[in-house]
């Protein structure tokens, strides 16, 4: 079992690998763009869309590109670090016919260095590989549930990764993490997570590439379907519309038993008389 200490030193680790290549990527790509000449040919835009996607080769989470008569249009779901916290960012890049390429940055949801941590203390896995596969589930679906939660008035959020549920607060602008958790789950997450199956089996292929979409920065009249669904199924978690409160730390709980339990069999080890017998 990893330890809560072995957790946030784990979290930090990655945070600061990670802080170095994404900023180096980011960087890149903006100067590549800024740096560019008018973009006057298809070809042109084709060759500046293949700079900037070598740049997110390896650090974005999604991506996705078009082409029409206006312009080419690309989009990647990209993280970006510093020593506390990981920021889901959608890095958009705009190429009209015969104009100059236009690129933005806007950031998704903050995930704090503690929610990682939980993480890797609840999943029991010290693999960053592991941590970033049910992070990227969740920064898919988090464009989309923080307009809806804006929508209802909701406080709070919860979207289930592969194994579990990354929760927090509903921001003016955006979705910040408080923790990740994982089942057996208290009776109000298993609610959430019970409304989320429903939509699951209410949905589509049309209803998930929509929600996905908008993550990449390109809104679809199908969202509204699907916001509309996963609506109806969360109108049973009225909690969801107060702050975040953080539940008993099971996980916490558990490791301070064991920490005592050691220290109290070490004093009794201690204790015990020192056989001075030769045989």
């Amino acid at each position: 079992m990893i330890t809560e200490s072995l957790a946030h030193g784990l979290a930090g680790h990655h945070l600061r690998r990670l802080r170095d290549r994404c900023d180096l990527a980011r960087e890149r790509a903006f100067r590549t763009v800024h740096s560019s000449d008018r973009v006057r040919t298809g070809k042109g835009a084709r060759r500046l869309l293949a700079e900037i996607g070598t740049e997110f080769a390896t650090t974005a989470w999604a991506g996705r590109q078009a082409q029409d008569r206006h312009g080419t249009y690309a989009a990647w779901l990209v993280p970006s670090a510093d020593s506390d916290s990981l920021a889901i960012c959608c890095i958009s890049l705009r190429i009209p016919v015969g104009t100059g390429a236009e690129i933005k940055h806007k950031p998704w949801m903050i995930v704090p260095r503690h929610a990682i941590a939980r993480g890797h203390q609840r999943l029991d896995d010290a693999d960053w590989g592991t941590i970033q596969s049910e992070l990227r589930v969740v920064a898919l679906h988090s464009p989309a549930i923080s307009v809806l939660s804006r929508a209802l008035g909701l406080r709070q959020f919860a979207i289930p990764a592969i194994h579990g549920l990354l929760i927090g607060d509903v921001d003016e602008d955006m979705l910040v993490a408080k923790t990740f958790i994982v089942p057996p789950l208290s009776r109000r997450w298993n609610t959430v997570l019970d409304a989320w199956l429903r939509f699951e089996q209410r949905s589509c292929a049309a209803w998930t590439e929509a929600i996905e979409l908008y993550a990449l920065d390109h809104p679809t009249p199908t969202l509204k379907d699907a916001l509309g669904a996963l609506a109806e199924e969360m109108s049973s978690c009225t909690f969801l519309q107060s702050a975040h409160e953080p539940g008993p730390d099971v996980v916490g709980d558990l490791w301070d038993a064991a920490r005592e339990q050691a220290h109290q069999r070490h004093e009794r080890d201690e204790a015990l008389p020192v056989s001075t017998d030769p045989a």
